[in-house]
């Protein structure tokens, strides 16, 4: 099903229309989403790299995904966990060679595998080359407008520059950390009192835009299929809240992708889908930024941005959330975006939580979670280790730059293969691991779930099975909610209908029925846990999931 982008219209100017559409494949796609650090190291020094990816490609198909998204592998210096690239064109050696990645993404096609990479568009390392020449006193060289300076270093016009002491007379603009300078995709309003701002169109944000273009076109033609665009509203310095600017950017490249790339696709990390997907993104990240923050932690991530503090959500068995909020602001997003592109909500990333955390930790819980983000009206986006459960490492200790408001590497500790040394992700002595692997005595692992029938794992195949199977569950079949009840004493279930298929949760400890009234021929298609229809009414097992059609 081809769908056509809207024109983009904003007050300062017109876009011309184009007839911009999303690749017919990726409604059928399910993501699965790998931290290449903590996969699985292939050469025993303790870290995870390619050859250890290409080596698991077969157990990423046998779960059923059909893509995966590798979060950064160009060169760096780790001080933000790759976010921090010094080399857009070389993979980092911890990582391997380009030649590998191309192995990788060769093999990967074979079994119907596609492969997108972390594009970081808008900083790079303060050791990144163009930075260095950047910094030198020499205004005719090749990259001095590549960033953003002031005219002196005594003036500080924002919070976000950093004092510089390079040759050249200014302070930088930081995009995230102070290494990470931004790069210069100039300002929606330059203030001509401040010469340094540059417009849109100028010859440094200009040049900025054609080696984004060059590095994307770059590693596309090595047959990489996409990109996961990191922090993608934060380009055009000085935008509105409408990021006028930055969506102005993104369709401009979005037209040039498209002609270029039909198949390809690009996935932000914004989290405003009216924006993003308007911009020219095929997908967009509802998780931990914009709308995506209060419809993600509805659900399973009620805390503060340090996450000491925890109220109910909705996939607490306990049955003190609701599942309202979420329902009503994910409504909204879908309808206001279903004809451009999927608003999709991850199980969880690198940045943010893992699902199995406090009290959600058992597998029923985990299994009644997933089941959700596994078949909402969007790509399914799973992060390594959720479909075996694995815990949040609360007292991981902090890594390459993990520490932001919390400590981001309590999500990023390696993948838990069999019961060898250290779960079967590395050869290297415990000390040498690039994070501590989970040393419980019941921490999960792929082997010891792999033959369970009833494991997370198998249930995590069998409804991506079952999503495969029924045409009703792709990204872009019609979803409407059924019944999402506020409550603040009673636990309620969440029901939704995807195509012909209804879809019903309940992730509480207690059995509930249904309040609806069912059509008589509706029959119990899949099931998690206990659940049956008596006299029209479909009674829920605590912690059940049901799809009838």
């Amino acid at each position: 099903m081809k769908r056509t982008l809207l024109t983009l219209a904003a007050a300062l100017f017109l876009l011309p229309a184009s007839a911009q559409q999303v690749p017919e494949w990726l409604k059928e796609g399910i993501l699965y989403h790998i931290y290449p650090s903590s996969f699985k190291d292939s050469d025993g020094n303790g870290i995870g790299d390619l050859e250890g990816i290409r080596s698991k490609l077969p157990y990423v198909k046998s779960l059923g995904a059909n893509t995966i998204w590798l979060s950064p592998v160009f060169r760096s210096e780790f001080e933000d966990g790759g976010y921090d690239i010094t080399d857009f064109y070389r993979i980092d050696p911890r990582f391997g060679t380009n030649s590998q990645l191309v192995q990788l993404v060769r093999e990967a096609h074979d079994l119907g595998i596609r492969v997108c990479l972390d594009l970081v568009a808008g900083h790079t390392s303060d050791k990144h080359p163009w930075f260095r020449q950047s910094s030198e006193a020499d205004p005719e060289l090749q990259y001095s407008d590549y960033y953003i300076w002031s005219d002196s270093k005594d003036s500080f016009p924002t919070k976000k520059f950093v004092r510089s002491d390079a040759a050249r007379d200014g302070n930088y603009m930081k995009n995230f950390f102070d290494i990470q300078p931004a790069l210069n995709y100039g300002y929606l309003h330059p203030n001509p009192a401040q010469p340094w701002q540059q417009g849109y169109d100028d010859p440094g944000p200009t040049a900025v835009r054609n080696e984004l273009k060059n590095i994307i076109s770059f590693w596309m033609d090595k047959g990489v299929d996409g990109f996961r665009c990191d922090m993608a509203q934060s380009l055009v310095k000085g935008d509105d809240k409408q990021h006028t600017g930055t969506m102005r950017l993104w369709h401009e490249l979005r037209s040039w992708f498209e002609a270029k790339y039909p198949e390809g696709i690009l996935i932000s990390e914004w989290s405003q889908p009216r924006q993003s997907l308007r911009a020219g993104f095929h997908i967009d990240l509802l998780i931990h930024n914009g709308a995506g923050t209060k419809i993600y932690r509805t659900l399973v991530c009620q805390t503060d941005d340090r996450g000491t503090k925890e109220t109910p959500c909705f996939f607490d068995y306990e049955g003190r959330g609701q599942v309202k909020a979420f329902a009503e602001n994910y409504r909204t997003e879908y309808e206001a975006t279903r004809e451009l592109g999927y608003a999709a909500m991850p199980t969880c990333s690198h940045d943010i939580w893992r699902l199995n955390r406090f009290d959600r930790n058992t597998p029923e819980q985990l299994k009644t979670a997933l089941t959700l983000f596994l078949t909402l009206p969007a790509v399914p986006i799973l992060y390594y280790g959720e479909e075996i459960g694995m815990r949040n490492l609360e007292d991981a200790p902090v890594k390459e730059g993990s520490y932001t408001s919390r400590n981001r590497s309590s999500c990023r500790t390696p993948m838990q293969w069999d019961d060898t040394a250290n779960h079967g992700f590395s050869t290297a002595d415990a000390q040498d691991i690039y994070l501590p692997v989970d040393t419980a005595a019941d921490a999960p692992t792929v082997a010891a779930q792999a033959d369970d029938p009833d494991s997370l794992l198998n249930s995590v195949k069998s409804l991506l099975a079952f999503r495969h199977a029924h045409a009703d569950l792709n990204a872009d079949a019609p979803f409407k909610v059924l019944y999402a009840p506020k409550a603040k004493d009673d636990y309620r279930p969440f029901v939704w209908q995807r195509g012909d298929l209804i879809c019903a949760v309940n992730p509480a400890g207690v059995s509930i029925e249904l309040p609806l009234e069912l059509a008589e021929d509706l029959k119990i298609q899949y099931t998690i846990g206990k659940a049956e229809i008596v006299n029209d009414t479909l009674s829920l097992g605590a912690q059940s999931f049901a799809i009838l059609g």
